[in-house]
């Protein structure tokens, strides 16, 4: 049974590290899935990761099949990066797709009742849905548990996770959230970028340090130039899948 499953983190750390926002070729990512798994195992020390592709979760079902007959020392999580109507929200711990553009409320229930996790994907982002702080605070102080967020994305590398740092900061005093980190990542060299700190290495050691307000966020903000790079790559890529689609030659995702 592979360390991250026995409870000791992979990088001689007291805690574990995991990073729950990857996207892959299955939506907007330039990452084959078993090229992402072999990064994780081969390149990084994470013990838990998520597959978040937009609005699917086939790409992490499929990671799910590919992990579990080969020989890998982490986790993968289902998860899902979801557009609601006021904005993205990110889903752990998914068994079935969640539609897009419902209403938010909505939307966090329906997480819920699949015993998800709720996170708000790089809030305050000014250039991408993000939810805003109206949004925010109606949901912390919306009296249903079903519609209140588990944790925030303090931690986003990207340009979009940059922006309105200390405004995150702030709000999240008020809310009390788990504060997790991601990398956000859309190609190999950015996975594990962004991380969370948490006691233990397995998923459901992570879903226990949300709960208890105990995870730390940290990583490394991308330059950007590196961001102009991703941006071009994810053109090649949607390149690719076009010709894919109109001359189909295999598995390629």
């Amino acid at each position: 049974m592979p360390d991250a499953r026995k409870g000791r983190p992979r990088g001689g750390s007291e805690r574990g590290r995991a990073d729950m926002h990857l996207h892959t070729l299955y939506s907007d990512g330039t990452m084959e899935v078993q090229a992402l798994l072999d990064h994780v195992e081969q390149r990084t020390d994470l013990d838990l990761v998520a597959i978040t592709d937009h609005e699917r979760i086939d790409g992490a079902l499929r990671a799910r099949e590919l992990l579990d007959a080969g020989h890998y020392n982490f986790e993968l999580v289902i998860g899902e990066e979801i557009t609601t109507r006021r904005g993205h929200v990110l889903a752990l711990f998914l068994t079935d797709r969640i539609p897009a553009l419902r209403p938010l409320e909505e939307t966090i229930e329906r997480i819920h009742d699949q015993g998800g996790i709720a996170i708000a994907a790089h809030p305050l982002a000014p250039l991408i849905p993000s939810l805003g702080h109206r949004s925010l605070l109606r949901l912390h102080h919306d009296p249903d548990p079903r519609h209140q967020l588990d944790a925030i994305e303090m931690l986003n590398p990207s340009v979009a996770g940059r922006a309105r740092r200390p405004h995150r900061a702030a709000l999240n005093e008020l809310m009390g959230l788990a504060a997790v980190g991601n990398s956000d990542a859309h190609v190999l060299e950015h996975v594990g970028t962004g991380w969370t700190w948490f006691a233990g290495a397995s998923g459901d050691e992570y879903r226990a340090a949300v709960a208890g307000r105990s995870t730390e966020a940290q990583g490394e903000y991308w330059t950007h130039w590196h961001n102009v790079s991703v941006y071009g790559r994810q053109l090649v890529a949607k390149a690719r899948h076009v010709r894919h689609t109109l001359r189909p030659t295999g598995e390629w995702r």
